[in-house]
């Protein structure tokens, strides 16, 4: 799985309308082949921070979509945040279970 992080600081006059547009750009990509959801929320960084975040299936579906209109749509929204919006893609290579906290917790003295 791969996630790809988005972080965006909203102009004072604009919180709605971003949030509006990025509500839309995530109903259209949930049905894209190899998208596994996306969330969007309001982060605790600061009070127009938005977080907006897309999951995705393999790198290829990824990589489909980062040459998609998509994409372009998404970097426009980006062009419209008050700062520099800090975008990451997060591969994720390995996940456990709680077995793995069970592993640490019987390794305490």
């Amino acid at each position: 799985m791969i996630e790809l992080h988005l972080v965006l600081k909203a102009p004072p006059k604009r919180i709605r309308s971003l949030i509006e547009a990025l509500q839309v750009l995530a109903d259209s990509v949930r049905s894209e082949p190899g998208c596994l959801g996306v969330e969007l929320y309001k982060s605790l960084i600061g009070p127009r921070c938005l977080c907006y975040d897309e999951f995705w299936e393999s790198e290829a579906d990824l990589c489909r979509m980062l040459t998609s209109h998509h994409f372009c749509q998404l970097a426009t929204l980006m062009e419209l945040a008050s700062e520099l919006p800090v975008c990451e893609f997060r591969f994720i290579n390995q996940t456990y279970g709680l077995s793995f906290a069970e592993h640490v917790r019987g390794a305490l003295p």
